[in-house]
């Protein structure tokens, strides 16, 4: 489905940034996406609703990947440090939809003035692309169509609360 969905991605290109949503017969997508600077690739943050919701942020690339095992995708915002993380190369780009990674992945991509990307292809070269931000409001309106929130993981992805130690009991056998 993934795949489908990254050769459906690579279609016409749409006024950057703009929130598309297209409806199927049993699922949802709502996406954004932006062509880089040199008109190489695109990112994408896309929302897909079918048996359960799931965000992710593809980065699909002139001509394309070939399919591989999981590789090296890195993201920095402006001049901000990069944040990077295996990504998954199902063939023709690249994706990540965990959504600790994507809540601060969105987070750099909404606040970001221009984007960078660093790939680490399936033949080990170095592929980059630089992109205009989009500012907060398509992200919010892509996270939204998912039930999630800027800058705030999911509740079925976030660590459990802690609970505090209760005081132990002082001991009556012990001696002062």
């Amino acid at each position: 489905m993934i795949l489908a969905l990254l050769l459906q991605a690579a279609a016409a290109p749409p006024v950057p940034w703009a929130v598309t949503t297209q409806a199927g017969a049993s699922s949802k997508a709502t996406s954004s996406s932006a062509w880089s600077s040199d008109n190489k690739a695109r990112l994408v943050v896309r929302c897909d609703v079918a048996n359960e919701k799931i965000v992710s942020i593809q980065f699909i690339p002139k001509p394309g990947f070939a399919a591989a095992l999981p590789r090296p995708v890195s993201i920095k915002a402006d001049d901000d440090g990069w944040l990077g993380t295996n990504w998954q190369f199902p063939g023709t780009g690249a994706f990540i939809s965990q959504d600790v990674i994507v809540t601060n992945l969105a987070q750099v991509i909404a606040h970001g003035k221009t984007i960078h990307v660093r790939v680490i292809d399936p033949d080990n070269a170095v592929v980059e692309a630089s992109f205009a931000g989009p500012g907060e409001a398509p992200i919010r309106q892509v996270l939204k169509a998912c039930e999630y929130e800027l800058g705030v993981i999911p509740p079925r992805s976030a660590p459990p609360p802690v609970a505090p130690k209760a005081p132990t009991p002082p001991d009556p056998d012990a001696g002062e």
